[in-house]
Order: structure tokens, then sequence, then C-alpha cells
């Protein structure tokens, strides 16, 4: 067993007050790894979640209890804090999540890495929780079903695609010759995320048992929110781990999702209540282009072609701003009354029911129609086969992967039946998509493939080296 912490925080503790007045050695290591545990319980969220190192982690007090004790968790966080590793908000905060903390610039800068769990008493006790958790995830057959699937992953790409790709430099930095290895420390945020996901699962690739998976210490308790959306391990990997690995034995990975998903979720809700309440004819307009960009998969060019203000947006951002328009408090932003501009109804719509039941229920709702269509089609595909869902997306291997979309297709239909006809072509709202690297493109393949090619290209190949580069004749 093992879990996160600082590097030399062994030695810092072992130094403290609190520590040195333990009597007991199995006391003293019970304390170390409550310390740990609260390090590592903070190095997780952050990195499940892709937030910076330094962002504030809430810790319930039912939590606390849970695993460092009541009487104890209160001087395990005075001794973080008294030594600088961890810091608290600057006021008490009320309610739910009393106890949020955040990493200190001292445990930053000296690196995040993986320890033992020292104490007998603490393994008991985290194997007991762990063993209860896990009971309850099985009993929730959704939950069950995405561990038994998440155990199927394999990673097959070597790492270095992944540092590759958090590595490669922006014209910018390279006009200011900033060295690949100075980024890499000053993104420590993002390589410490994509270390921990490659390592652990690659540690996992002989393991197909859900429940070792669910020891891993990346692996965290899956979750179905109030919206009906699930969270768990898989929907917090990475883009690049995501991409080297596959399932079962060495299945490709598809995905299958929808586009625009959010906001077209929340225009089909608004068609389908206009419809049933009778539309008048001053929104036919406008109605009808909504349906229409839907269909398409349109929206997001839709705003970029006719907005001033999207149309100097990267894609990435652009969807970032249409969604925090979307979901945001306030109406009177620039990127709000740019949407009001283009979708007058619509926005009005929206705005009202942000103004009359708080802005919270925007997304809300959104993410519960989502769930509504991607979880429900998730529950109907065989238990047998792999296939795990990301939110607005589900993960399948190559021979369903036509299934997923058919049956995603379908029950969009039958949510929206007044404004979507049975006859309606969808195939352009839901979209599939290769996820695992090709055989050919794995970095072990890839290198020898194009050295090959570019010597053919200047008349300097010979036929017998296939073998020696490892090459399939």
């Amino acid at each position: 067993m093992e879990q996160y912490t600082i590097r030399g925080f062994r030695g810092a503790i072992e130094e403290s007050v609190e520590y040195l007045a333990l009597a007991d050695n199995e006391d003293r290591l019970e304390y170390l790894d409550k310390c740990n545990w609260v390090l590592s319980y903070i190095i997780l969220t952050v990195k499940s979640r892709n937030k910076p190192l330094n962002y504030y982690v809430n810790i319930s007090s039912e939590s606390l209890t849970k695993f460092l004790g009541s009487r104890h968790y209160n001087d395990i966080l005075k001794s973080l804090i008294g030594l600088d590793y961890i810091r608290r908000p600057p006021k008490y905060q009320s309610g739910k999540f009393s106890k949020s903390c955040f990493l200190t610039d001292k445990a930053i800068n000296s690196d995040i890495i993986t320890t033992e769990f020292f104490s007998d008493n603490f393994k008991k006790r985290i194997k007991k929780i762990k063993d209860k958790e896990y009971e309850e995830c099985f009993k929730e057959p959704v939950l069950k079903k995405i561990l038994n699937n998440t155990a199927k992953l394999i990673v097959v790409e070597t790492e270095l695609y992944y540092k590759g790709k958090i590595n490669i430099l922006t014209e910018e930095e390279m006009d200011n010759d900033i060295d690949p290895e100075e980024k890499l420390k000053e993104n420590k945020q993002r390589y410490y995320r994509y270390k921990a996901f490659y390592n652990e699962f690659k540690a996992l690739n002989n393991i197909n048992s859900a429940r070792e998976v669910y020891d891993s210490k990346i692996c965290y308790k899956p979750s179905i929110v109030k919206s009906g959306r699930i969270y768990h391990t898989v929907a917090s990997i990475p883009r690049y781990i995501r991409h080297s690995m596959r399932a079962n034995e060495n299945d490709l990975i598809w995905e299958i999702d929808m586009s625009a998903a959010q906001p077209s979720v929340l225009l089909l809700e608004w068609l389908k209540t206009s419809y049933l309440k009778g539309y008048s004819s001053t929104i036919e307009k406008e109605f009808n282009l909504c349906k229409k960009l839907i269909i398409n998969g349109d929206i997001y060019r839709y705003i970029s072609d006719n907005s001033e203000y999207f149309k100097r947006l990267k894609y990435s951002e652009l969807k970032k701003e249409t969604l925090s328009a979307l979901y945001e408090e306030t109406l009177s932003s620039v990127k709000n009354i740019e949407l009001l501009r283009l979708f007058p109804s619509f926005m009005s719509w929206l705005n009202s029911i942000k103004q009359k039941e708080g802005y919270k229920v925007a997304s809300h709702t959104g993410q519960s129609i989502e769930a509504n269509i991607f979880v429900n089609v998730f529950k109907q595909l065989p238990d047998d086969r792999f296939f795990l869902i990301i939110h607005d997306s589900i993960l399948s291997t190559e021979g369903d992967k036509e299934l997923v979309k058919e049956k995603l297709i379908g029950r969009t239909k039958e949510l929206f039946s007044e404004i979507i006809s049975k006859d309606e072509n969808l195939d352009k709202l839901f979209k599939i998509n290769r996820v695992s690297i090709k055989d050919e493109d794995l970095e072990d393949n890839k290198n020898p493939r194009l050295l090959k090619e570019y010597l053919q290209s200047i008349g300097e190949w010979e036929d017998d080296w296939d073998n020696e580069l490892n090459l399939p004749l």
C-alpha cells in the first residue's frame, strides 16, 4: 500500500514537538501515516480535478474523522500548518466543508513522491474503510460496471509520448529561448498529474481485478451526483494518457460523443419547452436555426462565424467562454450579451431561469439531461463487453462503436420526440473518434518507420535493414 507525500516531509515531522511527544514507536508511525494521508488526499484531489497544486481542497469533518479519528485530526492539521506544508483559509468556513486546505509553496517546490504506509494500525484502518467502500460500490450495478471495465485498461505507449506532448513549446516560448526542462518545471502540476496516472495504470497492466485497481492510490471512490453524472477515476485520466491506452488484451479504444454537448442539450430543452408551450411565429426563425445547428453539430462554428468576440478565440477557448456564458451568475458579461444577440429567445429563457432559481440551476439542468442520455445508454450496454462512460461520451472497442452511437441517437430521439422525428438523421450530432494510438504510430514503431521513409526518399535504404530495425515486413 502506498500514498503520496512531499519529499523531505518525514524528516521534518520527526523533529516536530507533536511527533516527539509520542512515546510509542507505533504511535509515531501512525502519526506520520495520518499526516501523509492529508497530503495525499489534497494531491490526489487536485490531480483528479486537473487543478493547480495550490488549489483549495475541501475535506469534510466526516472524512477527517473516519480516516484520522475525531480526537486526532485537529492536531494533525495543526502540525502540517505549523511545518508550513499546508494552509487553511483565513476565515472559518461554516457548512459541510469546514476544513479546506491547500499545499504551500514550500510543499510544491519540494516535489511530490510516493511513500509506503509505516503503521500496521493505520494500514488496517485504511483496508477496512476501502473494503466497505468497495462493497458499497459493487451494490450499485453501474458503478460495478465501471470498476470492472477500468480493470480492462492497459497502457501500451511509452512515457516518451506524453512527455513529448506536454513539453511542446509555443512560438512565443521558442522566441524567448525557453528551455524545455524549464517549461516542465514551471508546469509541475501538469507533469505530476500525467506522471501519476501513467505510472499507476502502467503498473496495473497485468492486473484484471477490479478490487486491485480500486486499491491503487490513484483510484478514488466513484460516485453518482444529484444531476445523475458519474464521477470516477477514468473520467479524470489526462488526454495523452488515454491515447496511450487500450482495452482487454490489445483492442483499440474508440469514443462516441455528442457535438457541443452542453449547449446542445440546453438548446434541445428550450426547443422542447417552446414547442410544448406553443411557440409564436416571432421565434420560429431562431427555433429552426437552433434545431438545424444541433442536428448538424455546428453550434460552435456558428458562434465563431457570427461573433467578433468569439471569432478571435481558439476552439478550446471558444468552448470554455461559451460554457461560461451559459452557466455564469452575471448576465451582463460581454460573452453573455453576445450569445443573447445570437440566440435572443434561448438566452432570455436561460437567463430567466437563472434569475428565478439561481444560476447553478443552468449547469445542473445541462448535466441532468446529459446524464439522462449517456448514463441511460451506458446502463443498457452489455456487461460482458468493454464500455466506459465519461460524462458526455462513451468509450468502447471498435466492434461496438456503431452500437453505442445507435443507442445514443435512439435515446435522444426518445427524450425529445416532440421536436426530433424518428426519421431525423442525427449522424452529425454524435461523433465517433479513435482514442488509442495505432500500432504504426506508437513511439517504438514510429521512429524506425520514419527513419525508413526518410532513407527510402533519398535512395539510401537497404531491404535487409527491416530486421535490424525490427520493422514489420
